[in-house]
């Protein structure tokens, strides 16, 4: 019997862990768990049926559990709206000091393989040029008005926002020490101290990197599946879910900070 998590690699990241995460986590599973996560960034179980105590003892494992006032855990896709809208790539309260640390999504009730949650890492080398554009420099990043999540924000000259801020465009992932590119496709408005279009082009060069397929792990949901990511490591995007079926997920955020909830996310 092995003391250790049975898991497999996934590709081009992430993990898959054979375990009944219901039941208690050994010392060294525990530790696995978190090496996994942080060497990975993204950790996925199928076949769980996990309470809501019992899914933020799990991330627990990753630092303090974030209840924010307003939310009550569970996301879904009834009655349309911001709710079941098309969420581009992000990572939540990325324009804040500090955004949350971890993610964690389990399927109640969802239609097998009807929708997914689409990830890219943001740890990735860029080209020296555009690397040398990020370095250093700040830029202007926003909560968008719910009616534009699905839009690339520095589209948009002057886009409506509910809340702004200015972060580094590289970002250093405190997890792992790894540099994280912190631009992405839902908040960042501009990269500050160049022209508009000059930031816009940059950064779509960028987003060809990031997004590009071989950057990507798309996880189609089903019944019982758990996912748990780096909120930092990676960013995250999701589909129009309007037509799927029932999509019910149980979310649990780690963090230290929160920001009142605008849009039910996943």
């Amino acid at each position: 019997m092995t003391d250790g998590l049975i898991w497999r690699a996934l590709e081009p990241f992430g993990v898959e862990i054979e375990r009944d995460l219901a039941q208690p986590l050994s010392a060294p599973e525990a530790e696995q768990f978190r090496t996994l996560f942080n060497t990975h960034g993204l950790v996925i179980a199928r076949g769980q049926a996990l309470t809501m105590a019992r899914q933020r003892e799990v991330c627990g494992l990753l630092g303090p559990i974030l209840l924010r006032e307003g939310e009550n855990g569970y996301m879904t896709n009834e009655g349309g709206g911001p709710s079941a809208s098309e969420l581009n790539w992000h990572s939540d309260a990325a324009y804040t000091a500090h955004p949350f640390d971890a993610l964690s999504l389990h399927a109640l009730d969802v239609v097998d393989g009807a929708s997914s949650t689409r990830f890219a890492r943001a740890e990735i080398e860029l080209p020296d040029d555009l690397h040398a554009v990020l370095d250093g420099r700040e830029q202007e990043m926003i909560a968008p008005h719910y009616t534009v999540l699905a839009e690339v924000t520095c589209d948009v000259r002057d886009p409506l926002a509910q809340k702004r801020g200015v972060m580094p465009a590289l970002y250093r992932n405190p997890h792992n020490g790894r540099t994280c590119v912190w631009v992405n496709a839902m908040q960042t408005a501009r990269l500050l101290d160049m022209g508009w279009e000059d930031s816009r082009d940059r950064l779509h060069a960028v987003y060809d990197h990031l997004y590009a397929p071989a950057n990507v792990y798309e996880h189609r949901w089903h019944k019982g599946d758990i996912v748990i990511w780096d909120n930092i490591a990676l960013q995250h995007r999701r589909g129009n879910v309007e037509g799927v079926g029932k999509r019910v997920l149980q979310r649990v955020i780690v963090g230290s900070e929160g920001v009142a909830p605008h849009v039910q996310a996943g």
